[in-house]
Formats: structure tokens, sequence, C-alpha cells
């Protein structure tokens, strides 16, 4: 098998769709619809200035191939940027757009839990709203998301612009900008020395450096962030978007401001966000991210004509494997099987297969012994997969045009005509 990919057997995959599901629920319930883009995209598409960027960690990360035109082509590392060509190849869509995507991306990238080089994204992005009350709705969502998942959470935001303002109070170039958001990204996983080592090596001044460490590193409850960093970068309009987003969301408890937070990515203009797990010990990877992204759109149309868009992403194999870690058993099944039917002998065979073509019809998923194996191995079958029900068919039922429903949960049985069977399993 390649580095990086994995298989998943039923029960592990079954577990998947669950999440997938929740996610795709929540998704719709706030007016998300979904569309779907290739794998493969052009190289420069990625590669451009309103892209991933040359310079960021997801470019060098890409899988690159051509094809027999000799064309560079890249596997998709995300969705936005696709997205992005949608949106710009799609001028008649109605704005505001909002859509969610899910399904496969690559990265090559290093390995470990929680990352790979094949993952499912989730995705939900808004093109025509500029409101940072968007943004809020885009939070409350994840917390939904969360929420229905079982998973506690913590959301950190921040502003592309409160970043430029402290790297500008520092006295960084613009031209330099961008290489050190890069560097200040990685606070999380370094450390505050680590970060001034990575600026010293993109050539940024050690006073500045200071100041740059000193303001990244405010603690404080989210109004006192906030009014420490106003009170030296002035009325900075990242801060406003961050104060207002944050203000708009019903519940903020689990919201915090984290004026380190960068997302490596050249795209993002405003607000970016975060998602952790609120017990980092588990899985210290994010579980979902995203920002605003005003400029890409309109860059690929080439066009003044802004195109204000927002959106999170979800990492399907973050949030899988800390379910896994959690332990939270029982959430799904191990089968997809509702009925097990199980006849006693093999002439009884045909009337099983009646009896479960009768109940897909009525939209019951149903499988057949078709061993004839004894009773006490379907009913241990049954018990292992956690399917619900088992129809038994023996001599009795076949003489009495019926047959035994036993309840696996409760152990209790009935005799039943068809009819009851599907009235009591659809109840």
């Amino acid at each position: 098998m390649a580095k990086g990919v994995r298989d998943f057997g039923p029960e592990e995959k079954i577990e998947r769709d669950r999440i997938v599901q929740i996610l795709k629920r929540v998704f719709e319930s706030f007016g998300y619809n979904p569309i779907e883009t290739p794998v493969l995209e052009r190289y420069e598409l990625f590669a451009s200035k309103y892209g991933i960027g040359m310079e960021s960690d997801a470019m060098r990360e890409t899988f690159k191939l051509k094809d027999q035109g000799g064309r560079d082509l890249v596997l998709r590392t995300e969705f936005t940027v696709p997205f992005s060509r949608f949106v710009a190849m799609n001028p008649q869509l109605r704005k505001p757009f909002k859509r969610y995507q899910m399904g496969t991306v690559f990265r090559d990238g290093p390995i470990k839990l929680g990352r790979y080089r094949e993952f499912w994204q989730c995705d939900v992005d808004v093109v025509g709203v500029g409101n940072p009350a968007i943004d809020a709705e885009i939070l409350q969502l994840a917390q939904e998301a969360f929420s229905q998942l079982g998973l506690e959470v913590e959301i950190r935001i921040n502003n592309r612009k409160i970043l430029n303002g402290i790297l500008q109070y520092a006295g960084v170039s613009a031209e330099a900008e961008l290489s050190a958001i890069i560097a200040i990204d990685k606070l999380d996983k370094i450390g505050p020395e680590g970060v001034k080592t990575e600026l010293q090596k993109r050539g940024v001044a050690d006073k500045s450096i200071d100041t740059i460490v000193e303001l990244i590193t405010i603690q404080g409850s989210n109004n006192d962030i906030i009014t420490k960093l106003r009170a030296k970068l002035g009325d900075n309009e990242g801060l406003r978007e961050v104060e207002r987003t944050v203000r708009y969301v019903v519940d903020d408890e689990n919201i915090l401001v984290l004026p380190s937070l960068a997302r490596g990515l050249a795209y993002y203009t405003g607000n970016v966000f975060e998602v952790y797990l609120k017990n980092r010990a588990t899985l210290s990877s994010s579980v979902g991210a995203g920002g605003r992204y005003d400029e890409m759109i309109a860059g690929f149309l080439k066009s003044n004509q802004p195109y204000p868009a927002v959106g999170i992403s979800f990492g399907l194999e973050t949030i899988f494997d800390a379910i896994k870690l959690l332990k939270q058993d029982g959430q799904s099944p191990k089968s997809v099987v509702q009925v097990y039917v199980s006849p006693f002998s093999q002439e009884y065979i045909p009337k099983a297969m009646e009896i479960a073509a009768a109940l897909r019809r009525a939209t019951v998923r149903v499988d057949v012994d078709y061993l004839s194996r004894k009773l006490k191995k379907n009913l241990e079958h049954a018990s292992v997969y956690q399917i619900p029900w088992v129809v038994i068919l023996g001599d009795n039922e076949i003489e009495q045009e019926k047959v035994m429903l036993r309840n696996m949960r409760t152990g209790e049985q009935a005799l039943l005509a068809m009819d009851e069977v599907i009235k009591t399993i659809n109840k």
C-alpha cells in the first residue's frame, strides 16, 4: 500500500458515512447547496498568487503530474481554489451563492495522526456577502456540526489585516509580509523561540521580531486582546471585523481570538478560523479551518468587481480519528443490515428471498443466510453485527404462511404476517 493512505472496513466506513451525513444535514440546514468539481486541476490555478501561492507549504506538498499533451496538472489539495474557479467560470450564478462540497483531496506532506496524503474534506463557502455576519454564521455552523458530532471544540479566530497591522507596526516591509505570516503561523508547532528563528531566516530584523512575538502572544479575554492590540495598532480594520464577527455569534463561549493565527495560505484577506478539540492531548491537529478570501475570484477573472467570499473546511480524517480516540462507541452499527433472514433449510431459501424482496420494497435493508446455518449461529451473527431484527423461517412458519420476527435488542419474538412485520420494523 502507498504511504499515507488507508483502507476502511465496513464498520469504519459506516462511521465515516455517519459523520458525512451529519455534516451534510447541518450544511443544508444553513441553506448550503452541493456542487462537485474535478480531482485534477491545472497547476497554474493553484500556483497563482490568487491560489494557494508558490511559497505556501500546501503548494510544496502538491502532487504534480503531466498529461499526454505535456500540460502541468495537480491533484487538488483543497476545495477553495477549485470553487473560486467554478464561480469565475459561471458568471450567471446568483449571489449570494452558498455551496458545500465533500470528497478526496491530496497532499504529499508529513504523515502523523490526523494528517494523511489522501483525505476527505467537507467544505462550505459563500460568495457575495462582505458583512461579518456571514462569517459569524460560518462559526455557528461549525458549532452546530461539532455539537451534533459529540465533540467539544475551541474555535480560534484572527484576521489577516490584524497580522498585516502587526507587521507594519513592527517595521516589516510589505514585500516580506507574506513570508513573515507563514513563519508566524507555525507558533503553535514550534513556539515563540522557533518563530523568532524562522523570522531571522527570512531576513526580519531582531527588533521587529521582538515586537512581532510580543504582540502575537498577547493573553487575556477576547475583549482584552482586542483592546491591547488596538492600543498598539490604532483603528485597525481587522480588529473591527473580528470584534463584529464574535459579537454576531449567538454563543461565543468557545470562540477564542488568537493574534498568532495566520493560516499559511496566500489567498486569505480577512478573518481566518481554526477549530481544535478542547482536549488537545487527544488530537493535536485541527478538525476544521477556513477564512475570508475576498480577492481570489476577482483575481481569476482579472476583474475590479468585488467578489467577497468566506468558508470553512471540516477534516473528515481528523474528526474520524478524534471520535475513535475518544471511544464514542455504539454511535454507528457494525453493519448496514436491519433484518437478517434465517431459513431453517436450503428448501426454504426461495421463500427467504421472497421475504427479503418484500422487505426491500418497503425500504428495509436485508440480508439472507444462504448457508442455512443453525438458528443459534444466525442469532450470534446478528448480535455481533448489531443487526436489530432476525426473521426466522422454519417448518411452523411455512405452514402458517407467517414468519417469526425476533427483536435482537429485547429478545422478544412474535409470529407475524408480512404486513405486520413491515409495520413493526418501520415503527
